[in-house]
């Protein structure tokens, strides 16, 4: 093998050392596209389960769709599979529908609100700061789901009265899922206790592709901003990065402004309708430089674009809860998977260049034409995340 292939043992140990979770065998990786994919594998495998699910995520609404997630996961506990649930309140109140607390405690799930805030409990407020933003599923220790879907109808399919969000998770089996698993029970206790930095572990030796391991970040950690800078260091041929909020800290962007400018070809797919103003005019400010240094960027025509990927030299892929923003990077709890297998990177890629035809690029001779009204907007936008 090229030793500098991403996938060659030295690499995956350092990616290993990146995120400081060991590397395990991958059995088998499914990509699922939106929630009309998604979802109902999601639901499939809950009304399959015979032990254990394990459902965490920083949105579960009230609305139609986290019904039927809530009536589904009941349907488990009633035929004796152990049902925990996590999510976080903040986050579900971003969205229509309301919480899912009393759908699920009729259903008789056991559920937890993530570090709850009161607006009458002033010593509550700090937990602003550091939510849970994962989304993540496990299945009787056997299958995880792992992406940037939440649970509402905007991410729900048209066919079921959704708004059809485009995003992407990660269906895989094999080892791994034992990291996920664990990463779940921290959380769990997490809820309603203190904080516990997780052990720090480095694999030595990288076992065989398909490999992967849990990209995992909590406040301060800097884990996921690392990979994506390592991702803009090591690729030789193409980055693929897909993401709903360019608020990027520095040293990423300069890494990916690095890559662009030695000759790989980076690309970017990003919401030309962002559920978030400020932070769509927050990150055009980084178009200009981007692609002066050689990348290309893309808006997506449709509903909002949501997924966290990237793909790098279709070898290494990261999927997840990670948004390129201060909060995914530096302030919340968030989980990923980074896998080394090229089959995986294939698929990634493939989804990635059927994503640019239904998005329109930039072009820097046109963007340099953009009404001035807009650029007043961007520069006004940028206190979202200088002050983040």
């Amino acid at each position: 093998m090229d030793p500098r292939s991403l996938l060659a043992p030295a690499a995956i140990v350092e990616l290993s050392r990146c995120v400081s979770t060991p590397v395990r065998p991958v059995k088998e990786v499914r990509a699922l596209r939106d929630g009309s994919e998604a979802f109902p594998v999601m639901l499939d495998l809950i009304g399959s389960a015979t032990k254990s699910v394990w459902f965490e995520n920083f949105i579960f609404a009230g609305d139609a769709t986290g019904q039927r997630f809530a009536r589904a996961l009941g349907k488990a506990a009633r035929r004796g599979v152990e049902v925990r649930v996590l999510y976080d309140p903040v986050g579900t109140m971003m969205v229509k529908g309301g919480s899912i607390a009393n759908a699920l405690a009729a259903e008789g799930v056991a559920a937890r609100a993530f570090r709850p805030v009161s607006l009458l409990k002033p010593w509550t407020w700090p937990r602003l700061r550091h939510r849970d933003h994962r989304k993540t599923m496990v299945v009787d220790s056997e299958v995880a789901v792992v992406g940037g879907l939440c649970i509402s109808n905007n991410w729900a399919g048209h066919d079921e009265g959704g708004h059809n969000w485009r995003d992407t998770a990660l269906l895989v089996r094999g080892a791994l899922v034992g990291d996920v698993e664990i990463a779940f029970d921290m959380m769990w206790e997490r809820a309603e206790g203190e904080d516990v930095p997780p052990a720090m572990v480095v694999t030595e030796t990288a076992p065989p592709v398909p490999c992967g391991m849990v990209a995992a970040d909590r406040p301060g950690a800097l884990r996921v901003a690392l990979v994506y800078i390592w991702l803009a260091q090591h690729a030789q041929r193409t980055l693929e990065i897909t993401d709903a909020y360019l608020v990027t800290p520095e040293p990423v962007v300069a890494a990916f402004e690095a890559a662009a400018r030695r000759g790989v070809e980076v690309q970017f797919l990003l919401p030309g309708n962002n559920n978030h103003p400020s932070a769509a005019a927050s990150a055009r400010r980084r178009y200009a430089r981007l692609m002066t240094a050689g990348a290309r960027i893309h808006e997506w025509r449709g509903m909002m674009v949501h997924a966290k990927t990237a793909v790098a030299d279709s070898e290494i892929v990261l999927v997840g809860s990670s948004n390129l923003d201060p909060l995914s990077m530096t302030r919340n709890y968030e989980l990923n998977l980074l896998l080394a297998d090229a089959a995986t990177g294939q698929v990634m890629s493939e989804m990635f260049r059927r994503d640019l035809e239904g998005a329109r690029q930039i072009r820097p001779e046109t963007w340099s034409r953009r009404p001035l009204w807009q650029k007043a907007a961007e520069a006004l936008a940028g206190a979202f995340d200088d002050n983040l």
